[in-house]
């Protein structure tokens, strides 16, 4: 795996196979992954854009050639937090808006890499411990909501990895690593 961290984009580049929730997502081997903040100007109009071909222009504008999982954010990637735990690299870039008035817009992306060999089953269920790991964060920080509207999830694993998990719930002991990875970068997002 190799990681690339620009202002605006983290680009994770791998052999990887896996599942997201983003905009052209699904199941299927892909080489990059990304996660790519929409610059203010851009923002204000995107309701006039077609979200999928913004996501391709993403990766044709960072040089991203081959087969992609592309998430976009209105989130800077300064509050991009890499979390790793043992076969588990989480990035993740958090921002909820109105927390006093409990309101819950803003956007979680959370990008899991995996040292790790899993069927299709194993991987829809890191999906869940991830986003339960999300929402217990958000709990803990005092938010009366579980997730935003636009959070997405992306999770991959190398697919030239030998070591096997058959299952990523929170209590095997892989999904106990995306569980701490995501709960830890999560907070930490939404709190520096």
């Amino acid at each position: 795996m190799e990681t690339i961290i620009k202002p605006d984009i983290v680009i994770i580049k791998g052999n990887f196979y896996g599942l997201s929730s983003g905009i052209l997502g699904g199941f299927g081997e892909v080489d990059f992954v990304f996660n790519h903040t929409i610059p203010k100007k851009v923002l204000d109009e995107f309701d006039k854009l077609d979200p999928k071909e913004y996501v391709k222009k993403v990766a044709q504008d960072n040089g991203i050639e081959g087969k992609y999982f592309g998430l976009i954010t209105a989130v800077s990637m300064e509050r991009l937090r890499v979390v790793k735990r043992n076969e588990v690299t989480a990035f993740i870039t958090a921002g909820v808006k109105n927390h006093n008035q409990k309101i819950n817009a803003g956007t979680i992306n959370i990008i899991l890499h995996l040292e790790a060999n899993l069927q299709d089953s194993a991987l829809i269920n890191a999906i869940i411990t991830a986003t339960e790991a999300k929402s217990m964060a958000l709990l803990e920080l005092g938010y009366d909501f579980t997730g935003t509207s636009t959070d997405a999830v992306v999770v991959v694993r190398d697919r030239n990895c030998s070591k096997f998990y058959e299952y990523a719930g929170p209590e095997s002991t892989l999904g106990k690593f995306i569980w701490e990875a995501v709960k830890e970068g999560v907070k930490r997002s939404l709190k520096d």
